[in-house]
């Protein structure tokens, strides 16, 4: 008899894992608990800059859920519940992601019903002056009236001259730009929408998969440290983040399952942003190139998953 593989979630690291089902299927019985469709972050700014028609990517139509819902764990007797009941497993990958920090309209996870809110905002007020803040940024003042931006700093984990850079062209663009933390009592222009990053989710520590407030810590085989037949991907493990962490973590663990087990390793990722019509800012470590080129590769990669992921 096969042991039971259950996946949870369709993140962007699961995507990839159920691209291998049929190898999976080989090896384990399969059953996937999650919706039959998310969104591909890469690609939502570019939705409502109105350069993509949509970033919903879609569940591989050989694939039934047998739930759409995880509704708690216990690892110790490999046994989650969900919304139609309780399953066991032999081994659990989730893939189920973190969440925002909840000032506003958090941008994680992303939905549909997102979209059509900031799409439908005549005014929008970002807070966070992140990647995502920025891209979102740049992306919403091409069609809303109103853009404002809260961030103390623009892309910290860059160079300051980049930081100067993107801001100058900020502005330029028309986004008001206000230099110090939103705080809840500030009287917002339209949506709020939340770009500060990701914290954890109740269940993982109520379910004893992390200490409380904390993200779920892993092995170097991306392995629970505790529970060993729990993989875990993307932005839900320690020293991961989401995007391009997401999808390698997804492949990795792929690998795993199928008897290819190695280390985890940590790799510097290409990062790229949308900035205004037909530029974006190129990051790898440090290093930075904003321009057209930038552009084009972007949209040469989003246009590959997008086709590689919707049936």
């Amino acid at each position: 008899m096969k042991p039971r593989l259950v996946l949870v979630g369709l993140g962007h690291g699961q995507l990839e894992i159920l691209a291998r089902i049929e190898q999976l299927r080989e090896r384990y019985e399969v059953g996937y608990v999650g919706l039959d469709e998310t969104i591909y972050t890469g690609a939502f700014p570019q939705v409502i800059a109105n350069e993509m028609a949509s970033a919903v990517v879609n569940l591989r139509p050989d694939v039934t859920p047998v739930a759409s819902r995880l509704v708690s764990l216990d690892p110790v007797k490999r046994i989650i519940e969900t919304d139609q009941g309780m399953i066991a497993y032999d081994h659990l990958v989730l893939a189920t992601g973190a969440k925002s920090r909840g000032i506003g309209t958090g941008l994680k996870p992303m939905t549909d019903v997102a979209i059509e809110h900031i799409q439908a905002s005549r005014a929008v007020t970002i807070v966070g002056g992140g990647k995502a803040g920025v891209e979102l940024a740049f992306a919403c003042v091409r069609s809303k009236q109103h853009v404002t931006l809260y961030a103390k700093q623009i892309l910290p984990d860059l160079p300051k001259r980049v930081g100067r850079h993107i801001a100058r062209r900020l502005v330029a663009s028309g986004v008001t730009l206000i230099a110090q933390q939103y705080e809840g009592g500030d009287a917002p222009d339209g949506l709020v929408l939340d770009a500060t990053g990701v914290v954890p989710v109740e269940w993982w520590h109520r379910s004893g998969l992390a200490e409380e407030g904390s993200f779920i810590p892993t092995d170097a085989y991306l392995r629970h440290t505790t529970y060993q037949d729990i993989y875990i991907t993307g932005d839900m493990a320690m020293g991961l983040n989401g995007g391009v962490d997401a999808v390698r973590s997804g492949r990795h663990v792929a690998s795993a399952l199928l008897g290819d087990e190695k280390p985890y390793k940590q790799r510097t990722s290409l990062n790229i942003l949308l900035t205004t019509p037909g530029h974006a800012l190129l990051t790898f470590g440090r290093l930075t190139w904003h321009g057209r080129c930038s552009y084009w590769i972007k949209r040469q990669i989003d246009r590959r998953y997008m086709q590689k992921f919707t049936h």
